[in-house]
């Protein structure tokens, strides 16, 4: 397999790159460096043992998903839509833990990369400080002003009283959500990659069970309706909280009760100063998500059902998303860390191997989709219009997956380096003067229904796509994480002025994988100690 994906990236990005014969095989000049076949396998090696266990978390927060529209469906198309905008409107209310994790991994795995587990600790107080102090004054607003939220949405009036009721319910988790969110990617940037994943699939596990005891009942449990859905979300989200906190405490680069009441303020700063341009970046798509499911709730006749096939196609096009948000996070980890030890090469090619790998990896599902998309849609509804519509949203976005994948990786990259300023304007870029003005276009001047909207979707998709590769092949992002006046990692703000000797952060884990990972590569290359 690695062989194959090797010549995959060298013929894709390496193309105009000098090729030249050497004993270990082919030679491949990039810029002013060589790296072989070997070299370029083992960067494919190392995305993936990073990738793959977060493949698996994403997959459990899908199957989550796919229960809440599996019971969902089951109680009407009202409930099934109204699930689908509430959950839109609750991630916007999350934005901020999800800024405050991005800044959090690119800082966490420089530091991780340059061995200071004291670097590591004091992140990972200091945004959890952050994260308490947002989700409280949320959660605050959220209890207040439900009604509110839900109007100004502008979710259409048959579904406002059951938004209303989610969003009671969700915003009393804002809280553990955040710290779950936070804690999560502090975990899978300091060499914790498969702790996180243990306790996401706990986490998961006991949200849909939740989801078929609460809502449907069994045994002396009442059946609580579509209430059932949103409860089960609070317990699971509050036990995922609980298990990544019991590690964080723990290690080489835990983080103490003084660390959390002692905030270092230029800390802080950088960590806003990465994170608050993906609240921005991450508003935007969210507020324009909400914009596009505010706009086919216009369509003359037919808004209700393209809603509820919006919503549920989305769940089946989770199965495609599952390994390109992984790698994106592997991507934004692995060149952070490269990036913390100084190998600013190896960070770019390490970028497009995940970019590579991903690629290879979502062609076949999204084939499938793409071809058995009706029987797909039966699964998640009886209602034949909603089946032919989401037949038709599924086989149009199928067409810009590909694109979806080299760019989202490729942005995990400028992520993982700090870039998130140039993240932000492509993302602003994509939604705002791409996706919208094509929808209100196709809806008022060429009035093509639903099917219209699904084609700007994917259109909007490939330009963003273009815009990131672009950025990528320049050389400003590895340049991001560094402070212009101090001449220091932005991360280095975060260690106090007198600082103890630093504690390697190789935890146990981290010691058993890449023993492994050598036996492994040794034996693919004919190196290894079982070799002959």
């Amino acid at each position: 397999m690695w062989t194959i994906a090797a010549d995959v990236l060298r013929d894709t990005f390496f193309a105009n790159d000098a090729v030249e014969k050497t004993e270990q095989g082919l030679s491949i000049q990039i810029m002013d460096l060589k790296f072989t076949d070997k070299e370029l396998r083992n960067f494919l090696w190392e995305s993936w043992s990073l990738g793959w266990p977060m493949i698996l978390i994403m997959f459990f927060q899908f199957s989550i998903g796919l229960a809440d529209v599996y019971v969902a469906g089951y109680m009407g198309t009202n409930v099934l839509a109204a699930v689908g905008y509430v959950g839109q409107l609750y991630w916007t209310l999350v934005i901020l833990a999800n800024g405050i994790t991005v800044g959090t991994v690119s800082m966490v795995s420089q530091a991780y990369g340059a061995k200071s587990c004291e670097g590591v600790s004091n992140i990972t107080a200091n945004s959890l400080l952050i994260g308490i102090a947002v989700a409280g004054l949320l959660t605050v607003f959220s209890e207040l002003y439900p009604d509110a939220i839900v109007r100004l949405a502008g979710m259409p009036p048959e579904i406002q009283e059951i938004a209303e009721n989610f969003i009671r319910i969700f915003s009393l988790v804002l809280l553990p959500t955040y710290v779950m969110i936070i804690t999560g990617g502090v975990l899978r940037a300091s060499g914790r990659v498969r702790i996180a994943m243990i306790n996401s699939f706990l986490a998961s596990l006991i949200n849909v069970v939740g989801d078929l005891v609460l809502g449907f009942g069994w045994g002396p449990i009442p059946a609580l309706g579509y209430l059932g859905i949103a409860w089960a979300t609070a317990i699971g989200t509050t036990l995922g909280m609980v298990l990544n906190l019991v590690y964080v405490f723990q290690g080489a680069a835990r983080i103490t009760g003084r660390s959390l009441i002692s905030p270092i303020s230029p800390c802080i700063m950088n960590l806003l100063k990465i994170g608050i341009p993906t609240v921005l970046q991450q508003t935007a798509w969210n507020v324009g998500t909400l914009v596009v499911y505010f706009l086919v709730g216009q369509i003359q006749g037919g808004e209700i059902t393209a809603l509820a096939a919006m919503t549920a196609g989305i769940r089946i096009e989770a199965i495609v998303f599952l390994p390109i948000f992984a790698l994106n996070m592997a991507s934004a980890v692995l060149t952070g860390s490269r990036i913390g030890a100084g190998d600013i090469s190896g960070a770019r090619s390490g970028a497009k191997a995940s970019a590579v790998l991903c690629l290879l990896i979502i062609l076949i599902p999204s084939a499938v989709i793409f071809l058995f998309a009706p029987v797909l849609s039966g699964w998640l509804t009886e209602d034949y219009s909603v089946l032919v519509e989401m037949t038709h949203y599924l086989r149009i976005n199928m067409i810009g997956m590909p694109f979806l994948a080299v760019g989202i990786c490729l942005a995990g990259a400028l992520q993982g380096a700090g870039d998130t300023y140039a993240s932000m304007r492509i993302i602003f870029t994509g939604m705002w003067f791409l996706r919208i003005p094509l929808i209100l276009f196709v809806i008022y001047y060429i009035n093509s229904g639903a099917e219209g909207i699904w084609w700007a979707m994917a259109f909007s998709i490939i330009i963003m796509c273009g815009l990131f590769v672009k950025r990528f092949w320049g050389e400003e992002w590895t340049r991001a994480s560094v402070d212009r006046k101090k001449k220091t990692m932005l991360w280095e703000a975060c260690i106090s002025r007198n600082p103890k000797p630093a504690r390697q952060c190789l935890v146990e884990e981290e010691r058993v994988q890449m023993a492994t990972r050598l036996k492994e590569i040794g034996t693919q290359t004919g190196h290894g100690p079982d070799s002959r």
